[in-house]
């Protein structure tokens, strides 16, 4: 399609019964409230709008602060996985987006005149949350912000607690098929109703978890980090005055629409653009892989995002109620890396919308279960990456993993349950103009479990955190690399694992080979060695056993054989690629000379020159996007389908290679 024309959008396509709604409900501002908002709103001066926006930033920041030093569990003191946000009255989110930047469930229970000062909400009912709760571990908290005897605010935190019952330890049943396998639902509710703790309430969540002791602890440090983020709100009007910060924050979603509107969109050619992608399975059947399709529509005033062609609704835990509000600002939140600076909040869906249809694995219908849903929000980034590389002829960073988990359970002499989990990440994708980055997590500022933390609290031993060798995907620039750890048991227990790409690699982008897919070895290099792939939960092991656990590795960019050699010897030296790898994927002949105790390895200059030429003649021709092996083979076998766009072929010039110099 012409990028020069605008596309005329027919907005009948984007109505019900083709596309869920695009928000469940909505709480407009009366008449009298928006002029009074807009009178304020031409008050707010620039500078004016930049203190409100950094106030309320370190507002959230703060409160997440205040999370990592009262939280109880490790995945929430230890991996920061929880976020905070503040939302305006009528639940549009103003600060920096989050996965739970809502108080839409709130206002949906609860009528305006029944919220007072010193009430604090709970709930984690993933669909009675209004797409902000998406599977049942996630507690939110919301606190209501008055000033001036009124209600301007709320202020939420949600996390990931260790367990809210269900059939597993962790609450983490890989092959559940309903959402009752997973652990308590709890609606809206008021735990603290006018600084009143309701005891009841709060009996209720801890008889449903395994570990009540960090239950409570998680959930007081979000009341308390909530309270801390109304504190400096209401201290923030106190030295502007509320009807000026309430005006602000309406000011600062213009702010971000006009941002993404007037910088950001004109970076993005017109046209409409493809992605596709593919999950290993939905936990039960296993040889099916899931797919997720975007098709990224693009004119001058807007992108859509039409999610037609995602597969439907899986019988296993992969599914995800959201809506397409939602998504537009998860996948939306990296409109920021165009525009550095800009915050990303609700004004971005007046600009980059989701279109989903609905019974889809994005938009599951109740009770279908949802534990596993967060390898359908990572994937959504991997296809919409893949429409990026349609739109940008290529230059778009190719594929990561994101996120793995992977625990073990079992219980002590006295029969009480004991969990020790981590959130693992992989490498990211190669970038245009750089390697990607080795072993990193999508989980902001989240940290790996120190391993004198891990072994002073659970029966087990940490051999090894390292990265994993030949993991990132060969290019110009190689993918980055994963993780492998080896934990050795003490005493007997259960293996657990959340993951995606451990068959389908993360894809290399404009020439650029796939990463390597990841996986858990159980006693690897023994005559026991067992391999563990896909999701899974209650694999048995034994004191003695070593797991090793392996993540994946990012996709490549470019073409290998354009790889400055240089850098190819220098991954062997530092053992990040074999020197195996070097000479199939690179054409680079390294040799590996010992000078004493020392290892040199050296570059045989006509043995790669020789050896990039017959790659070069030989291999098939590069694909924009390359998917690996595993989509090959589950293409041939008719499960899966998708489109190849090939690059035109390279010239290869008769030169030199020494140091510096490269076959082109």
């Amino acid at each position: 399609m012409s990028n020069d024309k605008p596309l005329i959008f027919d907005a009948s396509i984007y109505q019900p019964p083709l596309y869920k709604p695009f928000r469940q409900q909505e709480w407009p501002r009366s008449e009298e409230e928006w002029a009074r908002i807009e009178r304020f709103k031409a008050q707010v001066d620039p500078i004016t709008l930049d203190v409100v926006e950094g106030g309320l930033e370190a507002a959230v920041d703060e409160g997440e602060a205040a999370v990592e030093l009262a939280g109880r569990s490790t995945i929430i003191r230890e991996q920061h996985d929880y976020r905070a946000s503040i939302c305006t009255v009528d639940c549009n989110n103003v600060t920096s987006v989050s996965w739970g930047a809502s108080a839409d469930p709130i206002r949906a229970h609860f009528p305006l005149e029944e919220i007072h000062e010193g009430d604090v909400f709970l709930y984690n009912d993933p669909y009675d949350s209004h797409g902000t709760i998406t599977h049942l571990p996630d507690y939110c908290v919301c606190v209501p912000i008055f000033h001036s005897g009124r209600l301007i605010a709320f202020s939420l935190i949600f996390g990931h607690t260790e367990d809210v019952g269900g059939r597993s330890v962790g609450s983490w049943p890989t092959t559940s098929t309903s959402i009752f396998e997973e652990g308590i639902q709890i609606p809206p509710v008021k735990l603290y109703n006018q600084g009143r703790l309701q005891d009841d309430i709060y009996k209720i969540v801890l008889r449903n978890t395994r570990f009540p002791d960090t239950m409570r602890g998680d959930l007081d440090a979000f009341i308390g980090a909530c309270r801390l983020i109304e504190r400096q709100v209401k201290q923030l009007c106190d030295r502007l005055g509320a009807d000026i910060v309430e005006a602000a924050m309406y000011k600062l979603m213009d702010r971000c629409a006009e941002a993404v509107r007037d910088v950001i969109l004109p970076m993005f050619p017109n046209g409409e653009f493809t992605g596709e992608d593919f999950l290993d399975n939905d936990g039960i059947n296993l040889d099916d892989p899931v797919k997720l399709m975007v098709t990224l529509r693009k004119d001058p005033e807007k992108i859509i995002l039409d999610w037609t062609g995602t597969n439907p609704q899986t019988e296993g835990p992969l599914n995800s109620p959201n809506d397409g509000r939602f998504l537009s600002k998860w996948v939306g939140s990296f409109l920021a890396g165009f525009a550095p600076g800009t915050v990303i909040n609700e004004g971005v869906t007046r600009v980059f919308r989701c279109e989903l249809p609905p019974g889809t694995v994005l938009t599951s219908e109740y009770p279908a279960p949802v534990i596993n849903r967060m390898q359908c929000w990572f994937r959504g980034f991997g296809v919409y990456g893949a429409a990026l590389a349609q739109a940008f002829g290529g230059n778009v960073s190719a594929d990561m993993h994101c996120v793995q988990v992977y625990g073990v359970y079992g219980y002590d002499e006295e029969g009480k349950p004991w969990l020790y989990r981590e959130v693992f990440g992989g490498g990211s994708g190669a970038r245009t103009y750089a390697d990607g980055t080795d072993a990193v997590d999508m989980v902001n500022d989240a940290k790996n479990l120190p391993a004198e933390f891990i072994e002073q609290r659970y029966p087990v031993i940490v051999e090894r955190v390292a990265l994993n060798p030949d993991s990132g995907g060969c290019g110009k620039y190689r993918g980055g690399m994963g993780y492998v750890k080896d934990i050795r048991m003490l005493a007997d227990g259960y293996y657990v694992t959340y993951v995606d790409r451990t068959a389908f690699g993360c894809y290399g982008v404009n020439g650029g080979g796939p990463g390597k897919p990841g996986g858990t070895w159980i006693n690897p290099g023994t005559a026991d060695e067992r391999l563990i792939q896909f999701c899974q939960e209650g694999i048995p092991v034994k004191a003695g056993d070593i797991i090793r656990v392996t993540t994946p590795g990012g996709g490549g960019w470019g073409d290998p054989l354009e790889r400055d050699v240089e850098a190819v010897r220098m991954d062997v030296l530092r053992q990040l690629v074999s020197i195996e790898s070097a000479e199939r994927d690179y054409g680079v002949v390294v040799h590996k000379r010992m000078q004493g105790l020392t290892a040199e390895y050296v570059v045989d200059e006509e043995a790669t020159r020789l050896k990039r030429r017959e790659i070069h003649q030989k291999r098939a021709p590069l694909k924009l996007i390359d998917r690996g092996p595993y989509a090959e083979e589950k293409r041939k076998a008719g499960k899966i389908t998708f489109n190849d766009v090939f690059l035109p072929p390279s010239g290869m010039a008769d030169q030199e290679v020494s140091g510096e110099a490269q076959l082109l």
